[in-house]
């Protein structure tokens, strides 16, 4: 799962001189950039430098993550959850500081947006400013936000939490070499402990580094692009990640190969547990039913029994869903002798109860084959790839499901006939997808390889993903690139799918 949440409001504070006054109520709220920044020396006061600076503050709606956690989607406890947060550069062609820090807080208190937008002269006026951060919590501990510490403790930004863990440093930083890069700094901890109501949902602080901010240079001016930013593609992201992809081997079972077998159940098409008994006792838990595959033999049916359990994304149970791990082995000597009269074994899948009373679903026959062992690496093998179920447009509240037919001309399975036939799709497991902004040629969600939050999942039908449309930018266009991952080489297909447009209107 990518999701992205966007910043409910945002602005910087500064100290500035202005025409020989100094200026601190000055607010940016509305100002379509985020500007960093540090003057030393630019201006006088009484034959002795000054020092002028600036700290951004954002603040991003987390309601939809908490929506997903509620819903069981997402476990915030799993090594895959990540989230980060991203500014974009909007360099045009103004001096920037190279060379420098910046690093990230969580806010203790709150502040309010306000309405301005004089970037230049510092000429309007309006909460929050350098000395206050909001109408109803009135003025920061100490100007600037510049209250830092522990909690529990009565600061304007947190450092470390001992609700947390004790001595966990809660600062994030990032390394600008040129000055004109993009922001993206981890704030996994500081979002989950947030959502665990461990720390306040308050936003972030992004300041240069302390030892910035207080030596003798002057660092002028890192430009972001803010909420109200003309370009949509420039304005702040909170990026969550989650891999909650399902990998089921139905359609890809080897000898010698563990694999998992799932089993979907639904109700008026809603994703639905199995009930059992008089009083429909739904089926919870890990190994809360039996998985029999069963092949047909000489005199009778020969039959395979696994453990079934209901599917977790981490700790969390997904309501109608249940797999089975199976491990066919080359040394059963039935398998292996059928194997050896037609090359591959049949073998049909039936879910049952515990105690063998009910059986809950026979399922279309699973074809096992031997494991292929040929010269043929990833490079040789000649796949062609195309995501289909894609509309030519799409609402932004949308949520879709694409499936990806992926189809290996050099397969050893491959049927001859002479009639046309739908060809089966490959499955590989290391499947992922991004989306590309035809016109722009821009990512919009990258390939993930790392937290494995745009990784396929496959069921008997083969690949498929779900593509949250809020994630896009309306009024664009775009296309799914498609990539496969085996044997640690990378093979990207590029322009896999129809292009689409996103839109808010009907």
């Amino acid at each position: 799962m990518y999701k992205v949440l966007r910043a409910d409001k945002d602005t910087y504070i500064a100290d500035r001189v202005i025409k020989s006054v100094r200026t601190y109520d000055a607010n940016f709220g509305a100002a379509g950039s985020l500007n960093l920044f540090k003057l030393y020396g630019v201006t006088m006061s009484s034959s002795l430098p000054n020092t002028e600076l600036s700290r951004i503050l954002i603040h991003y709606d987390l309601q939809p993550l908490r929506d997903l956690i509620n819903e069981g989607l997402i476990d915030i406890s799993n090594g895959s959850f990540n989230c980060s947060v991203k500014l974009f550069d909007v360099y045009g062609g103004q001096p920037t500081p190279s060379n420098f820090t910046a690093v990230l807080h969580p806010l203790s208190r709150s502040f309010d947006e306000g309405l301005g937008k004089d970037v230049v002269y510092h000429a309007d006026r309006d909460v929050s400013n350098f000395l206050s951060g909001s109408r109803s919590g009135g003025a920061w501990l100490l100007s600037g936000c510049s209250a830092g510490g522990g909690l529990p403790g009565t600061v304007d930004y947190i450092t470390a939490s001992t609700s947390i863990l004790s001595g966990v440093d809660l600062e994030s930083s990032q390394l600008f070499l040129t000055g004109e890069e993009n922001l993206e700094i981890d704030v996994t901890l500081i979002v989950s402990a947030t959502l665990a109501g461990l720390l306040p949902d308050e936003g972030f602080r992004i300041a240069l580094d302390s030892s910035h901010e207080t030596d003798l240079r002057t660092y002028f001016v890192k430009r972001f692009g803010g909420r109200t930013a003309f370009n949509e593609a420039k304005r702040p992201k909170l990026v969550v990640k989650f891999d909650d992809s399902i990998q089921d081997d139905s359609t890809s079972l080897y000898l010698d190969s563990p694999s998992k077998i799932f089993l979907r159940n639904y109700v008026h098409d809603a994703p639905a547990n199995l009930t059992s008994g008089s009083g429909f006792t739904e089926i919870t838990g890990s190994n809360s039913l039996i998985l029999k595959l069963a092949t047909e033999i000489s005199g009778g049916w020969y039959t395979l029994e696994y453990s079934g359990s209901q599917h977790t994304n981490g700790i969390i149970p997904i309501t109608g869903i249940y797999s089975a791990s199976v491990n066919l082995s080359s040394t059963d000597s039935t398998l292996v002798s059928k194997m050896t009269q037609s090359g591959s074994v049949k073998l049909i899948p039936i879910w049952g109860s515990i105690d063998g009373t009910v059986t809950f679903l026979t399922g279309s026959e699973l074809t096992i084959f031997a494991a292929q062992r040929s010269g043929l690496s990833l490079e040789t093998k000649r796949f062609t790839t195309s995501v289909h179920n894609v509309n030519e447009k799409y609402f932004s509240d949308e949520n879709s499901t694409m499936r990806i037919h992926l189809f290996d001309i050099t397969s050893p399975h491959l049927i001859a006939s002479r009639l046309p036939i739908e060809s089966p799709g490959r499955v590989i497991r290391d499947v992922h997808y991004q989306v590309r902004d035809v016109q722009s040629n821009e990512i919009e969600i990258p390939f993930d390889t790392s937290y494995n939050s745009t990784r396929c999942s496959s069921d008997a039908l083969g690949m498929y993903f779900d593509l949250d449309m809020s994630n896009l930018i309306s009024e664009r266009t775009y296309v799914i690139d498609i990539m496969l991952v085996t044997s640690n080489k990378r093979k990207i297909y590029k322009s896999a799918s129809p292009e689409f447009r996103v839109t808010d209107f009907s």
